[in-house]
């Protein structure tokens, strides 16, 4: 029996160092508070999916060293299947530098190691396992050649396709016609429809240019200015909810997980905007990615609680 849904992408581990500000060019700057976490927007979206109720496995490739060891550890602590992970020796596991500023903002250099191993052949070899899915969650952390292979192997299964279409990067028409969910924030809606996305109108506008080229559904991430969803059916804003960020790593990976959990689970695209939207708000008020991304119930709670003080 195979998972509800299959996630291609990368493993990171996260090296985060508190700043703050950010440096000038050519400027040292004293740093504070460094930690690491499991991250990689592959596996943090693997995460969120299997912490929100979905049945998970993982496709990608980490190095024999000690951060492999870490991050399938740390799946496979919360039951994702880390079976379809490859490993080798020729390349290190991914990493990922890390600052933070005083507001919680971040910025992020990936060396991406293992994860450039990542190859069509490898996705062929696990064409049963997406086949048997209701969902494939895919990123462009890993090469878009594989990317695109996912995507086909979905695309004659009948299996729908989410995509997280960071880093942003030209993609052409004939992947995005396969795409039934992509969750862009600002910065890639921007990028790939060259229009600037800077509110609600501009995002809506940029959406439709999407569903123009292929998309079926697009989530168009304003961070704490909500989410714009469009569909065939007409589209809809959904207002985020207010926290104090602390650290925004990994808060479009935990929405995208679940977008898919939820959307596998029977949510109409509002309902699951709207809890991915807790989701993302809960992860942004812990440190580290996957570290801070909330289970089920504590996402449930948060949503019953916001509620209560609406009324």
């Amino acid at each position: 029996m195979g998972s509800e849904i299959v996630v291609v992408g990368s493993l990171n581990m996260d090296m985060v160092v508190s700043v703050d500000r950010k440096p000038a060019k050519g400027e040292t700057l004293l740093g504070k508070n460094f930690f690491m976490s499991a991250g990689g927007k592959g596996a943090n979206q693997a995460y969120a999916a299997r912490k929100q109720g979905a049945e998970v496995s993982m496709i990608g490739k980490v190095g024999q060293d000690v951060f492999g060891d870490q991050l399938l550890r740390n799946l496979e602590e919360i039951g994702v299947d880390v079976g379809p992970i490859g490993r080798i020796s020729e390349e290190a596991t991914g990493i990922a530098f890390i600052t933070l500023d005083s507001s919680g903002d971040n910025n992020i250099i990936v060396s991406p190691g293992a994860n450039q191993r990542l190859t069509p052949e490898d996705i062929r070899r696990h064409e049963r396992l997406i086949g048997e899915a209701k969902l494939l969650m895919v990123q462009l952390e890993i090469p878009l050649e594989t990317v695109m292979e996912a995507v086909s192997i979905a695309s004659r299964h009948g299996v729908k396709v989410l995509l997280d279409p960071a880093p942003a990067q030209p993609i052409p028409d004939d992947l995005l016609q396969k795409v039934d969910y992509i969750v862009p924030n600002e910065s890639e809606i921007s990028q790939l429809t060259g229009i600037e996305v800077r509110d609600r109108v501009s995002a809506k506008l940029a959406a439709v240019e999407l569903q123009r080229r292929g998309v079926k559904t697009v989530f168009a991430k304003l961070g704490a200015r909500g989410v714009v969803v469009a569909e065939a059916t007409g589209n809809r804003y959904v207002e985020a909810f207010a926290v104090k960020a602390v650290d925004t790593t990994a808060a479009g990976d935990a929405f995208a997980g679940a977008i898919g959990a939820s959307l596998i689970g029977g949510k109409d695209v509002w309902t699951a905007a709207k809890f991915a939207s807790a989701v993302g708000a809960i992860t942004v008020t812990g440190k580290g990615a996957q570290a801070s991304i909330p289970d089920l119930a504590q996402t449930e709670s948060f949503i019953l609680e916001a509620l209560l003080k609406q009324k």
